[in-house]
């Protein structure tokens, strides 16, 4: 404790000086708070410390017992050795016990009401607490009739005319045992409007059922003028209707994602598929002497000339090439066409090419053709990369039908030898 307060009269002599002498708010603020922690810390240690102890008290009856955790010194032996002691509930004498006991069931005659009136007409279920007088006494009960009350206290079924249940309540003062048997009268309850209307209909519809050789029930119209009117009850299959129209709708938006997720993957891989042979192309015709835009013209018109004879299909990578011709067409630059073209195909390959192109443009096209010759290499090896992943993937596919003809297989060969063996 004395450190704490020697640090914190060391941080307020510093936060006097700081303000003395001019010096930063902050630092000021900051030696104001130091001293106040540790003015604070050396509170509470006090206060944790507290004094010494003579005595403990002990919890009151139905509380329990209680571990407290104290330290001990003992003359030249030990110190501030902890240590846990077991504090036991105050124990009662036997007039205390009895006088609890009593109290207990004064205060059970009210508790178990519950809802209902009084003992006299229980109509409701029965409240049974098991602890009565803040904890002191423990109850537990039971009932002569299990048919009309359960172990719960909760009337089971709805009777017809009034019955006596006499109900015997074990408590329990710190091993001072008393039985308190008492009665309670279980009633019919009352019955509601609407309640008595159906008992009242019912005893009608039987009335009307006994006529046996009718051809008909015939139902009635009308019942305390009030006008009745009967129909089929059916399983109500609308809320069905509409949890599989809301489930039909989530699976098309779910599969048209699905749909699209698919067809760009295949457009990605088809136009990783096409790179190197679009790479190839343009370093042989800028080899045979063609400038850029001309060798990407021709291959351009040859991919177009070609879909229209239906010799390929559509190939997303060539129709960014024509995309690149019809927007230089339109009056767009080169270079933001060239961009665009790396922009829309939005795979590393593809950006790369459109970065060469574009530098190229900007500083000549010398040098162009030996690096897509370059990137030509890196793209085939991609592309038997590629394949060979594809390939995979066709075995992983297959896996299952071969395992499942393997296991036909087996089932052919070893059942006919079994039946066999069992003759």
């Amino acid at each position: 404790m004395y450190g704490y307060l020697i640090a914190a009269g060391g941080c307020a002599a510093a936060a006097w000086r700081f303000r003395k002498l001019g010096a930063r708010k902050r630092l000021y603020e900051a030696a104001l708070l130091l001293a106040a922690g540790f003015f604070l810390a050396a509170v509470f240690e006090q206060m944790d410390e507290g004094g010494y102890l003579k005595q403990i008290s002990r919890n009151g009856p139905g509380r329990g017992q209680e571990e407290k955790h104290i330290l001990v010194d003992a003359e030249g032996i030990l110190e501030q050795y902890p240590m846990k002691v077991q504090v036991e509930e105050k124990k009662l004498t036997r007039k205390q016990k009895q006088e609890y006991l009593d109290r207990a069931k004064e205060e059970l005659d009210q508790e178990i009401l519950g809802d209902n009136p009084s003992l006299e007409a229980v109509s409701q279920s029965l409240y049974l607490p098991e602890a009565l007088q803040e904890g002191a006494v423990e109850a537990e009960y039971r009932f002569s009739d299990y048919e009309v009350f359960d172990i719960e206290g909760n009337l089971i079924a709805p009777l017809e005319e009034p019955v006596l249940v006499e109900v015997t309540a074990e408590l329990t003062c710190q091993e001072e045992v008393c039985l308190y048997q008492f009665f309670v009268q279980a009633v019919p309850g009352e019955k509601t409007a609407q309640e008595s209307f159906a008992e009242k209909l019912e005893q009608l519809l039987a009335s009307e059922n006994n006529r046996e050789s009718a051809d008909y029930l015939v139902l009635p119209e009308q019942l305390d003028d009030r006008k009745l009117t009967w129909k089929e009850q059916k399983e109500n299959r609308s809320g069905i209707m509409a949890l599989l129209g809301i489930a039909g709708g989530a699976a098309v938006v779910f599969s048209e994602k699905e749909e699209k997720k698919k067809k760009e993957l295949q457009r990605r891989r088809q136009m990783l598929l096409d790179y190197s042979e679009i790479v190839s192309q343009l370093s042989l015709l800028l080899g045979a002497g063609m400038n850029l835009t001309l060798a990407w013209e021709k291959i351009a018109a040859a991919y177009q000339s070609r879909r229209k004879r239906k010799e390929v299909e559509r190939r997303e990578a060539y129709e960014e090439m024509v995309t690149v011709l019809h927007e230089i067409q339109a009056g767009v630059g080169e270079l933001q066409a060239f961009e665009n073209f790396g922009t829309r195909c939005d795979l590393s390959v593809y950006r790369k090419l459109a970065s060469l192109i574009v530098r190229n443009i900007r500083k000549g096209s010398k040098g162009l053709q030996r690096l897509l010759e370059e990137e030509e290499r890196e793209a085939f090896e991609q592309r038997k990369a590629e394949a060979r992943k594809a390939g995979e993937e066709a075995g992983t596919k297959l896996l299952l039908p071969m395992g499942i003809m393997l296991v036909l297989v087996l089932v052919i060969l070893v059942v006919p030898a079994g039946l066999t063996l069992n003759i």
